[in-house]
């Protein structure tokens, strides 16, 4: 048998070089071409058993020459391997595919695998130079047959006639088992079924097929197989299908330990610096693609030097390992942490919504590896507890910002960053951006700040009477959240509540104001004072990831107050996000007695189709439509729509922020059931409310 050749197509003379070099010494000629013309050319000329084909190249691209190789039957069987460059592996994966290619590898080659590649599709042209000289008469291949290779002969039919002692003994099932079987019972169900329409396609245009496949032997175990197969005709008529097969589990094996070795950090077991780069630039692309924010970490252990020079290297690995560990049981699935070497560590931060989602984390970070860690040292019965700290510095990627970013720039602003978290006095973070360093460290002063209000009690409910537009009279009133003492950065409530929903903070809050709420409502009850309609605002966030039902029922069996005189105001968009859900809940409350009412209507995008199956019972028109009553006739037209509206649909309908008699007079006039506002009074702590209520009742 002839040598075998491979034919190297670059139009790099340093690439063909250095794949030359790679396969020195393996059992085959070596051929070069520097184009796709002459590669076409030598291709008719030698019989070769691979073509190691560049997909760039001038004039005459790799898929072209793919693609014309295959369209002539001298060379449509030739295996082909291209080489792509790794940033364009899946696009150039599918299209190369498409054009014919066997199979592919990524720039910088690989050593090992080109070379292991190489030797399976040098055994493979073997294997198949043998088939083709003996495919005149089954009897010359009965010497083969029991080969080391396992071997399986099926009829036109495709039902097993026979197999070979190697077939047995990698699929564990004897000959008896299997005669009259279709090979398909081997299927291991990690390929789907485009993946055979492939294959059998391929066999029936050109009479062979070979790749790698996943079967399952009898035990039930699935392991990898490079499998040939070959129709045999005679005379032109298809009689037997001829399938040799190699059992590459060790192949595999070694194949996945060099990609640990080559991507992986073997002290942590932690992506290494070349993963992450690879990581960067998918997160990257799809940080464009989906137009969403990222974040890099990078993370530079404070005081790790003194416990690895004092306890000694092992010291040092354990407490290396045992951060990875805290660092990975932090994150989501989809973040990605990373060993750069030495104490030094990423962290890769996909799909985040907000700049402030990394400072967050970064804290989180600090916080967890600033408690001890426990070494366990040789000869001592005790572990160690040792203490460090880190430094963290943050790059943000905003491509709405910055048009592009490659990731060594991102690695680099990461690193300028953690320069500046040095500066400041280590075990802390700053972003690479000094105004987000500044707006992300008030943004957790404020979450301190709040977190410290809730936990001394330092949050007040004030009362703002809701009045008769007819009589006058007060007969309910709304809950409003105020603190003492006043917080720097909260202005105003409405600061207050966004930031309280941005952090989550505004289920604790608004559980509490509920109970608060109806906790005074039952003290004005036994203090003698006429039943009131007492209105607590319920924020959207709250009323989507908080149970509302049960909190209501909490609160209702603790304080005992009536709920038919509780009222729950929720904004038009908080109804609208969840149609279905919030239908079926806002009908539970109603089951209780609770009454509902929408807040700032008109300001929102009800759908008016929608609103009439909520159990609503009253529409609360925006101030933003009731201040420049009488001067905007616009205003006027709008809240005279909304009072008609809202009564044709059964509802009551109340006006905020009335602050003076023409304001009260006009809607009086068009029918305006309720109001409140400065008109009648301010917000008022429960004990002035109380009085205001005593003396309007002489």
């Amino acid at each position: 048998m002839q040598k075998a050749k491979i034919l190297i197509v670059d139009d790099n003379p340093n690439n063909r070089l250095a794949i030359r070099t790679i396969l020195k010494g393996v059992e085959a000629e070596l051929h070069e071409a520097d184009n796709g013309f002459d590669a076409l050319s030598m291709s008719l000329e030698f019989n070769y058993a691979l073509i190691l084909l560049d997909i760039q190249m001038p004039e005459m691209d790799g898929y072209e020459v793919c693609e014309q190789l295959r369209a002539d039957e001298r060379t449509s069987e030739v295996p082909v391997i291209f080489l792509t460059a790794a940033f364009k592996e899946n696009s150039d994966k599918m299209r190369g595919y498409k054009a014919g290619a066997t199979d592919y590898l990524t720039k910088p080659i690989d050593d090992h695998i080109l070379k292991a590649k190489v030797h399976v599709f040098l055994r493979i042209y073997q294997q198949h130079q043998q088939l083709q000289e003996n495919n005149a008469a089954l009897q010359l291949a009965a010497s083969v047959f029991e080969s080391q290779q396992g071997m399986i002969i099926t009829d036109a039919e495709n039902k097993i006639i026979r197999v070979n002692k190697a077939f047995s003994e990698i699929t564990l099932y004897s000959a008896e088992e299997i005669l009259g079987k279709d090979p398909s019972f081997l299927k291991s169900g990690r390929q789907d079924e485009s993946f055979y329409c492939t294959m059998w396609q391929g066999i029936n245009e050109t009479g062979f097929w070979s790749g790698e496949i996943w079967n399952r032997r009898k035990n039930g175990e699935i392991y990898p197989e490079w499998l040939n197969i070959t129709s045999v005709k005679i005379n032109g008529v298809l009689s037997h299908y001829i399938g040799t097969m190699s059992d590459i589990t060790e192949h595999k094996t070694a194949e996945a330990q060099i990609h640990r070795l080559a991507f992986y950090d073997p002290l942590t077991g932690l992506p290494n610096r070349r993963l992450l780069q690879e990581r960067l630039q998918h997160a990257i692309e799809r940080s464009v693609r989906d137009n969403e924010l990222m974040a890099l970490l990078m993370l530079d252990l404070d005081h790790f030097k003194p416990v690895n020079d004092s306890l000694g290297h092992l010291a040092g690995d354990q407490l290396l390992q045992q951060v990875a560990q805290r660092l990975s049981h932090r994150l989501r699935n989809s973040d990605m942490t990373a060993r750069l070497g030495g104490d030094e560590f990423t962290v890769l931060l996909e799909n985040i919504t907000h700049i402030d989602d990394a400072s967050d984390v970064a804290q989180e970070i600090i916080t967890s590896l600033g408690e001890p860690f426990y070494l366990d040292l040789e000869n001592k019965i005790e572990h160690k507890e040792v203490h460090i700290g880190v430094s963290i510095g943050i790059s943000v990627f905003n491509h709405q910002i910055e048009s592009s970013i490659t990731p060594q720039v991102l690695m680099d602003n990461a690193d300028i960053a953690l320069y500046k978290a040095k500066a400041s006095g280590r075990n802390c973070f700053a972003y690479f951006s000094e105004e987000l360093t500044l707006a992300a460290k008030k943004h957790i002063e404020l979450e301190s700040t709040l977190r410290s209000i809730l936990n001394r009690n330092e949050l007040l409910v004030n009362y703002q009477p809701l009045v008769d537009m007819k009589t006058d009279k007060i007969i309910g009133a709304e809950a409003l959240i105020r603190w003492l003492p006043l917080i720097p950065g909260f202005a105003t409530p409405w600061h207050f509540i966004k930031f309280a929903e941005e952090t989550g903070f505004i289920i604790a809050i608004g559980e509490w104001i509920l109970l608060e709420t109806c906790r005074q409502g039952k003290r004005w009850l036994d203090a003698g004072l006429p039943s009131l309609t007492l209105a607590v605002n319920v924020s959207p966030y709250q009323f989507c990831h908080s149970d509302m039902v049960e909190s209501v029922k909490n609160a209702l069996k603790q304080t005992q107050f009536p709920a038919s005189s509780l009222e729950l105001e929720l904004t038009e968009n908080g109804l609208m996000e969840n149609n279905e859900r919030t239908c079926a809940m806002l009908k539970d409350l109603r089951q209780l007695g609770v009454h509902i009412s929408i807040d700032d209507f008109g300001t929102g995008y009800s759908s008016l189709s929608y609103l009439k199956y909520f159990p609503v019972s009253t529409l609360k028109i925006d101030k933003s439509f009731i201040s420049e009553i009488p001067m905007k006739s616009d205003d006027m037209v709008i809240a005279e729509t909304i009072i008609s509206m809202g009564h044709t649909l059964g509802f009551t309908v109340l006006a905020e922020g009335v602050e003076n008699q023409a304001q009260f007079d006009f809607l009086r006039e068009k029918g305006c059931d309720k109001y409140q506002g400065f008109l009648k009074s301010k917000p008022l702590p429960a004990a002035e409310f109380e009085q205001l209520l005593r003396n309007t009742q002489k």
